[in-house]
């Protein structure tokens, strides 16, 4: 069986999987929980999002990445992932962050669990001829953040679409407590920038979960 973890279960938002998870096999699609003691980017790193800006009389928050409601589809080697969506919107306008809610159907998000997070530029990596943009979803502040790797091919300056890549414990990363019957404890322990961005450009090689897209709004 494939072991295979939706893309709300990267974030973090889904409810806890009451099973221990098989060995996983170098074929499979893999997307194990990625977390950090405490958040990696801060607003010092210039490509965190959504970010304050002042600009004359005008300030508040800007983002790269479009607000709206995105629509998560399976790439067609993800036989057991499921459609989803994703509503992104700003927190305010004197403090920055992205407010996530997520839901099976598109008419569930107004009702659904939120958390905030930020959208984060890790690097870059090449993947055949083309340069491609690593990022990540940074959700939560305390206890730490957990992070979803992206990808993009570079376009314009507003995204709106990304790859949703694997995501599989480095060496000597995996965390995990033993005697909890069959309630998974398992995760990746990523402390440091460079951690993450080596990942992102190991998953960036691997076949893709699938893409998350922005929805066009409804006139």
């Amino acid at each position: 069986m494939t072991h295979l973890r939706a893309w709300a279960i990267a974030l973090g938002l889904a409810t806890l999987m009451p099973f221990s998870p098989p060995a996983l096999a170098d074929d499979e699609l893999t997307v194990e929980r990625i977390h950090s003691a405490l958040p990696l980017y801060t607003f010092e790193w210039e490509q965190t999002w959504p970010r304050s800006f002042s600009s004359g009389d005008d300030f508040g928050c800007t983002s790269r990445v479009a607000f709206g409601d995105w629509r998560f589809a399976p790439g067609p080697e993800n036989s057991f992932g499921k459609q989803h969506w994703k509503r992104f919107t700003n927190y305010g306008v004197f403090h920055c962050a992205a407010v996530i809610r997520t839901a099976d159907e598109q008419g569930e998000l107004a009702d659904a669990r939120w958390d905030y997070g930020f959208f984060v530029q890790l690097g870059t990596a090449r993947k055949g001829s083309v340069t491609w943009e690593l990022w990540a979803l940074q959700k939560g502040v305390t206890p730490g953040s957990d992070y979803t790797l992206l990808a993009r091919e570079p376009g314009g300056a507003t995204i709106e679409r990304f790859t949703v890549l694997q995501q599989r414990c480095p060496s000597g990363t995996r965390l995990e407590a033993k005697g909890l019957d069959v309630w998974d404890t398992r995760y990746c322990a990523i402390n440091s920038r460079a951690e993450l961005l080596s990942l992102a450009r190991k998953m960036l090689a691997l076949p893709s979960l699938g893409v998350i897209e922005r929805a066009v709004p409804s006139s």
